[in-house]
């Protein structure tokens, strides 16, 4: 008669263990990181209202622009001369890509003379990348990021469309693009 009662007691038992063996064998992919406190950290999703970006016509007055910081895995960084670049393997907008590229403590890339350009046309040649390059409505020209105009030598300038204010790099070819397409991009920083 004692084994018939211990019976259901060892059964909830072996429920239990068997759950909370469940439950932590999956709690390192439920909390990435061992972030048990669900305080925003590096790589989280925040809200942001985008003030940078070109205000297009809305529906509504109401309506406001925001972008959401989503996790982004890590970039592929290579070094080339005293730099390095980080290849992304996601796509983001160029504003969220340049967001993620300060995270990084470096900027989307500024291509500089052939030598850079030949490096990132043989890195390139599969997809589109945002460079650091955008155009400016005031002077009616492209502009690098650090405010320097484009050299004619390294790459031909296609004309600008209404609302083509970015850039994009493939094959060592410089496109003009909408700054809300969705693009790989390439961080620079210097070494050291």
């Amino acid at each position: 008669m004692g084994w018939r009662c211990a019976a259901p007691g060892l059964i909830v038992v072996l429920v239990k263990l068997t759950g909370t063996s469940l439950f932590l064998a999956f709690v390192p992919q439920i909390f990435p990181g061992g972030n048990f406190s669900f305080a925003p950290e590096e790589n989280c999703t925040v809200l942001q209202t985008t003030q940078s970006l070109p205000q297009r016509p809305t529906a509504h007055p109401s309506e406001v622009t925001t972008t959401a910081r989503v996790q982004v895995q890590q970039l592929r960084w290579e070094s080339y001369g005293e730099k390095s670049y980080g290849f992304s393997e996601e796509m983001l907008e160029w504003s969220a890509s340049r967001m993620e590229c300060l995270d990084h403590s470096s900027d989307l890339v500024i291509i500089k003379d052939r030598k850079e350009m030949e490096f990132l046309r043989n890195k390139t040649r599969a997809a589109d990348y945002f460079i650091g390059l955008e155009y400016s409505v005031e002077g009616n020209k492209w502009l690098w990021l650090d405010g320097t105009e484009t050299k004619g030598n390294l790459f031909t300038m296609k004309p600008n469309k209404v609302d083509i204010d970015c850039a994009t790099l493939r094959g060592g070819e410089v496109s003009p693009t909408s700054c809300h397409q969705r693009s790989h991009w390439i961080c620079e920083k210097r070494n050291g």
